[in-house]
């Protein structure tokens, strides 16, 4: 909401500078319960979204497994993912990805190549290629989530960190009043995994309908070093709402 426009000289370019802040930088904050939220208009839209990741490089293929950094639960990747988007208005590139995860966890860049987490020691390098295995499918749901938006077929598109690590749903969208999860499922030995470890935190709320979209590889859009759902997959969602409709 826009200030009133006050009379003297002094106090309008107090209300000049405060209405540009809020048009650069955010469109609302407010407190409900003790909890904070801060609105950010859009930092993007699709055809930008598509040219930064055309950009961005990726040398997350064939890096090997530590078992060890496998088998341990650590902070979630998406958050800081979501969090550099938030703060560049744009998706970060591996580099700044993995550094700032690092900086979260606390890590030394200096004790050769291991790090200290709730008491044990893990290997760096293990960690680096866990988190650019999951870097892929961090943007394929952002960019999933855009076209979602940008396509007009629902009234609402709403991606939820929470919905997405906790609900194992990476987008909800609602249609025709009736809000529908969306998981997404890569066809693939590592995606049949990774949703088997989402279905252990599931604590569906509201009633939401989910709705699993199941994705052949081969079936994705390439845009740069990246794969892609597009309007194949749009279609194949409206038809899966039409069907858990009826």
């Amino acid at each position: 909401m826009l200030y009133n426009k006050p009379s003297n000289t002094r106090t309008n370019l107090i209300y000049q500078a405060l209405n540009i802040e809020f048009q650069k930088n955010i469109k609302d904050i407010y407190i409900e319960n003790g909890n904070w939220t801060i609105v950010r208009s859009s930092f993007s839209n699709l055809v930008q979204l598509e040219q930064q990741i055309a950009k961005l490089p990726y040398n997350g293929c064939g890096l090997k497994k530590d078992e060890a950094v496998e088998n341990t639960l650590f902070p979630p990747f998406l958050q800081v993912f979501y969090y550099l988007i938030y703060q560049h208005k744009s998706i970060p590139n591996e580099e700044l990805y993995f550094s700032e995860y690092l900086k979260w966890l606390n890590v030394d860049p200096k004790t050769n190549g291991q790090f200290a987490y709730q008491g044990n020691m893990y290997s760096i390098e293990g960690l680096k290629a866990r988190a650019l295995r999951a870097y892929p499918s961090l943007i394929r749901d952002i960019h999933f989530y855009y076209f979602l938006l940008e396509s007009k077929e629902f009234e609402n598109v709403k991606y939820s960190m929470h919905a997405d690590y906790y609900e194992g749903l990476d987008i909800l969208v609602t249609r025709q009043d009736v809000t529908y999860g969306v998981s997404i499922l890569i066809n693939t030995k590592r995606g049949a995994a990774f949703k088997k470890l989402k279905e252990r935190r599931h604590n569906y709320e509201n009633n939401i309908k989910e709705i699993i979209l199941k994705v052949d590889f081969s079936e994705l859009h390439k845009n740069g070093n990246f794969y892609l759902l597009d309007k194949e997959q749009l279609k194949r969602l409206l038809s899966e709402i039409g069907t858990t409709k009826t």
